[in-house]
């Protein structure tokens, strides 16, 4: 799945929980953060901390990846 925004990273996270039959209090237990932090970081309020998405993301098994956006900007000529 290819994400670009926090919403869109929020709407993932969201799926992948519910496929999992987990509640936003049970990630948020696992994860250490509230539940009201993971109803905000699944409606990809853009303030959350990327040490606590990178927490709730492995308690769901989800990994990042990242991939130029437009092809490899060193062949291109962008490599500095």
């Amino acid at each position: 799945m290819r994400v670009r925004s926090v919403r869109e990273l929020g709407a993932a996270v969201r799926e992948r929980r519910e496929a999992l039959g987990l509640s936003q209090q049970a990630i948020a237990e696992r994860a250490g953060v509230t539940r009201e932090w993971v109803v905000r970081f699944e409606g990809g309020k853009a303030s959350v901390r990327l040490d606590r998405v990178f927490d709730v993301l492995t308690v769901l098994d989800l990994s990042v990846e990242l991939n130029p956006r437009h092809g490899d900007a060193a062949k291109q000529g962008g490599e500095h």
